[in-house]
Parts: structure tokens; C-alpha cells; sequence
């Protein structure tokens, strides 16, 4: 059936899916490929005894917003929580643009935010990165004084790409101008460093964090933005009541307060990837630096035929560009042998 009673200036939009696939070797969403630490599962579980379902949620997630600023060493005040980060970026563009209004974002990048853009009447212009899709600082810059944008997105590290971007670097962006930087740092706890709370030194920076990744919880649907009181006050203004369930709200606050306890998971998927990436590297493929958990690759389609085939799943994308997130061990070997027999 057409969308019928879609709006013109929609029409060509499709919607974001990802296929759910239970058998074979899925590393096709940059899911965690490990369970949460015991003990956060154990805490989740007992907490979870303890819901009263006929009531409605927190709506203020007051102990959730006390737990991250604890993480953190900030005021429960400089963060907000949402249903995944998304709902909260959508909420960013909802607040601060009017139509015909300039987004500029490095590209390729998350798929979304042209559509958060265009949902209301913004224009979205990216910024390519160079022939090895590597981006520029310099670049982001000059097309910042040449459009003069009322946002700037920046995912770092990029999804698909995996590059991360200095912290120097970020502060030379936030300093060129006066647009509301937004900073997409869903897969920051894979790199070299977070830095979240440079979004409390800037009138003009929000931070935005996921429970999806790091902390293997992408069923809770639950992430976070840090940002100063003001900031923070208006994504409260719109956001929907309580649009994040007591469940959630019980599983992130184990996850953050357990924090330490993901440590040796993340340090895993790291060296996984790194692993990953040099014998992809040796074998010939043209694949990307990373500092996620997933490795971006160009490669002929004859190798994700093969992959699928043996039901080991990856992201594929246009003109022969795939993305695959980081598994064990044995899916690593898995993948590894399939490529090679192809």
C-alpha cells in the first residue's frame, strides 16, 4: 500500500531497518557480542522485582540523571536521559531549527541525522571526508564560515567509518563558530579517551552517550546528553513524558554504577577489532583505522556473498563498502576463513 497520506516533501523517505536475524554469526547492528557483567544482570533482575506496573515511570529519571553525574563528576542537572540517544538527537533538531534552516555533518556518517534534518525542513549539507574518507578539521571549518550552519553534527568515533576525532580537534570546531555543536559519542568508550564533559565548558556543545554499546544493553532502548543547565532544560521542554520505562531506567542506572566491571569486555572487543583489522589488512582488503567496534571495509561483493552464505551477517552499504562489528574470537576465525576460501 502507498503512503498515502504521507507529505510530498516526505515521500522519498524509507524506513531505517535492521533485519532481526537469530541464527548465525550477527554482527551486522555494532551490537556488544558479550551479555553484561553478571552482576549488573543480578542487580537489573532483583530491581526489577521491586516495579509497581500499574504506575508510570519517573518521568524526571531522577535517580538514572543522579547515577551518570555521578559517573561523571557533574550535576544531575547537565544530563537528560531518553530513549536511545536518537530520541534525544531528534528532540536537539526539533528544539533548536526552523525550516530552512543549515545542518552541516561529516559524511559518511550516521544516516539519521539528514533525516532528524529534513523531518523539520532544514537543509543538511555534508562534508566529505578525502579519497581515503578521512575527515577534515580544516574542511569542517572552512565550509562552516562559507554556510554559516544553526547546527553542526559531528559522530566521533564516525559511524561507519570508525575514525576519531582529537580533542583538540573538537575544541577547533567548537571555537569557529557559534552554531550548537552536537557530538555524537555513542562509541567514545572504544577509543583512546572520553570527553563528554567538554560539553560543560561551551554555551554551545551537547554531548549525547548510549547505554547500546559499551554497556550491551541496546534492549533497554536508553541513552543520555550531557550538556549545561540550559541546554539540558530545553530537551526537557519537548521531550515526550515519560518516555523512558522504569525497566530501562532500573537496567542503565546497574550498568553505570557497574561500570568498572565493563572494562575488561571493552578492552576485548578493542584488541578483537585490532586483531581484525591487520589480517583483514594482510590478506589485501582496503579497510579503515577504527576506534570502534566495528571495521569499515571496501571489498568485492562476491565476499559478502560468501559471508552470507556461511550465515555470518555484516552491514553492507553502497558501492561496495561493508561494515562489520566486532564479535568474539571465533567469529572473527569464522569470518577470516570464509574470505579466505572465497
Amino acid at each position: 500500500m502507498a503512503m498515502k497520506y504521507m507529505k510530498k516533501s516526505f515521500s522519498k523517505m524509507e524506513p531505517y531497518h535492521s533485519a532481526l536475524i537469530t541464527d548465525g554469526i550477527v554482527i551486522n547492528a555494532n551490537e556488544s557480542p558479550y551479555l553484561p557483567p553478571k552482576k549488573v544482570i543480578d542487580i537489573i533482575n532483583e530491581e526489577a522485582k521491586k516495579i509497581e506496573f500499574n504506575r508510570y515511570p519517573d518521568m524526571d529519571e531522577r535517580e538514572l540523571d543522579a547515577a551518570i553525574a555521578k559517573h561523571y563528576g557533574i550535576k544531575p542537572t547537565q544530563v537528560t536521559v531518553g530513549v536511545g540517544s536518537d530520541e534525544l538527537l531528534d528532540v536537539m533538531f526539533r528544539c533548536v531549527l526552523e525550516p530552512g534552516d543549515t545542518v552541516l555533518g561529516f559524511s559518511p556518517s550516521f544516516s539519521m541525522y539528514q533525516v532528524f534534518t529534513e523531518l523539520v525542513g532544514g537543509t543538511y549539507i555534508p562534508v566529505y571526508g578525502d579519497q581515503n574518507m578521512i575527515f577534515s578539521i580544516d574542511t569542517m571549518i572552512e565550509k562552516i564560515k562559507e554556510y554559516k550552519p544553526k547546527m553542526v553534527l559531528i559522530c566521533t568515533p564516525n559511524n561507519p567509518t570508525g575514525q576519531f576525532i582529537e580533542e583538540a580537534d573538537i575544541r577547533r570546531v567548537i571555537e569557529s563558530t557559534d552554531a550548537l555543536i552536537a557530538l555524537d559519542l555513542a562509541y567514545i568508550d572504544f577509543a583512546k579517551c572520553d570527553y563528554a564533559k567538554i560539553a560543560l565548558e561551551y554555551d554551545n556543545v551537547i554531548s549525547f552517550k548510549t547505554f547500546s554499546k559499551a554497556m550491551a544493553l541496546p534492549s533497554i532502548r536508553c541513552g543520555y546528553a550531557i550538556s549545561k543547565e540550559g541546554n539540558i532544560d530545553m530537551l526537557n521542554a519537548v521531550k515526550a513524558p515519560y518516555s523512558v520505562t522504569t525497566y530501562s531506567q532500573i537496567a542503565a542506572k546497574a550498568a553505570i554504577d557497574n561500570f568498572d566491571l565493563y572494562k575488561d569486555q571493552i578492552e576485548k572487543i578493542k584488541n578483537t577489532r585490532d586483531v581484525l583489522y591487520k589480517s583483514l589488512k594482510e590478506m589485501g582488503f582496503n579497510v579503515y583505522p577504527s576506534e570502534s567496534n566495528f571495521l569499515y571495509v571496501l571489498m568485492d561483493k562476491k565476499y559478502y556473498d560468501a559471508l552470507t552464505n556461511n550465515k555470518i551477517y555484516i552491514r553492507r552499504f553502497k558501492d561496495g563498502v561493508y561494515r562489520i562489528s566486532i564479535g568474539t574470537d571465533s567469529d572473527n576465525k569464522a569470518i577470516l576463513e570464509v574470505l579466505k576460501n572465497a
